[in-house]
């Protein structure tokens, strides 16, 4: 690919040498340690046009206009594309590694945006010791470690997406969740800025933990068990829903920096670069998903969990976590509303006992 690039780029006069704007999500693995690594990467294939990172929630707020590549969670790329922010994706960046269910996944309009990087999985994680083979959320009765109050939207979806019908079994699930982490007050302490979790986890105050598999780092030793969280009260999840980090280029990027942004998109899909960035350059595994299926059996050396994500990982009836144009209008106002409709039905069950 890399000979095709530089093809083009006798066929240009552009002279500019202006710095690559680069908007990453503040909460993309260790960001000290994935801007460096790249840069590296960047400047060890021969390349000298600087890189400006900017940290950047993109839960809560559009980028600057000014950006040139981007890295945020799929659950905003049709406002980001419909917004004007993404330009539509190369044919020539090879995609062939991906799972193919993500690419099809997260396609708008047919037409793709981004490579996609990294998965998440919403990731129910127990002692082997304590083990009872849980098929749901629902059949949980044991104390939880849950960060509800900043996921709250993304468990209802996946609760809805479930049933798929107007019975209320989608807000069961939620007060269930909210049972099981404690109640009224434990939720309005779970948001992630106060999170205690992995504390609680470690500390065998509660049984199970729901998270991110990311959080395996930060465990204690222990033979753990790892599933992917179904929230409903079936034996199987009928619409997996997976989180997924995508890198895309701006959409008036153009002529030499563009080719350099294409160049960096290849460098963020490199097995290699991959390995090492869900390895800490091999010093310590960070249990993050990759996107590209080959790099699953080198992390599989190092733990034989990433045979069983693998396997988890491979049926096409997964899908991306999507949300519509009005992300940024729409998508915490209504977890605000779910927030109090939980609270109102909590307070309803206490005056009724």
């Amino acid at each position: 690919m890399m000979t095709v690039f530089w093809q083009l780029r006798y066929r240009t006069n552009d002279m500019d040498d202006s710095p690559i704007i680069f908007y990453y999500f503040y909460d993309f693995s260790d960001t000290d340690h994935f801007c460096t690594l790249l840069e590296y990467r960047f400047r060890a294939s021969g390349h000298t046009r600087p890189i400006r990172f900017v940290s950047w929630n993109c839960y809560h707020e559009e980028p600057g206009r000014d950006g040139d590549l981007f890295i945020y969670d799929a659950v905003c790329m049709s406002a980001l594309v419909d917004k004007g922010y993404l330009g539509q994706l190369p044919e020539i960046i090879d995609i062939s590694d991906m799972f193919g269910w993500v690419i099809d996944k997260s396609k708008v309009r047919r037409k793709t945006y981004g490579v996609p990087l990294i998965l998440c999985a919403n990731a129910l994680i127990c002692r082997r010791e304590d083990d009872r083979n849980i098929r749901n959320v629902m059949e949980l009765t044991e104390r939880v470690a849950i960060p509800m109050h900043s996921m709250l939207m993304y468990y209802y979806l996946q609760a809805f997406c479930n049933y798929q019908d107007k019975s209320g079994k989608s807000l069961q699930v939620l007060a269930h969740l909210k049972e099981l982490m404690g109640g009224k007050e434990a939720l309005a302490h779970s948001s992630f800025a106060e999170y205690n979790g992995i504390d609680r986890f470690n500390r065998k105050e509660c049984t199970y933990f729901l998270g991110f598999t990311e959080s395996l780092r930060l465990f204690a030793p222990d033979d753990y068990v790892v599933r992917f969280a179904n929230f409903s009260d079936n034996d199987e999840d009928q619409i997996p829903l997976f989180m997924v980090d995508f890198a895309s280029i701006g959409k008036n990027v153009r002529e030499e920096k563009l080719l350099d942004c294409l160049d960096l998109l290849e460098i963020l899909t490199d097995r290699q670069f991959l390995y090492d960035l869900c390895t800490k350059e091999g010093q310590q595994l960070q249990y993050m998903l990759p996107c590209s299926k080959s790099v699953y059996a080198d992390l599989a050396k190092l733990d034989p969990l990433y045979d069983r994500f693998y396997e988890l990982l491979l049926p096409e009836e997964n899908g991306v976590f999507r949300y519509g144009p009005q992300f940024y209008e729409e998508f915490y106002k209504r977890s605000g509303e779910l927030q109090e409709q939980l609270a109102r039905a909590f307070d309803r069950e206490i005056q009724g006992s």
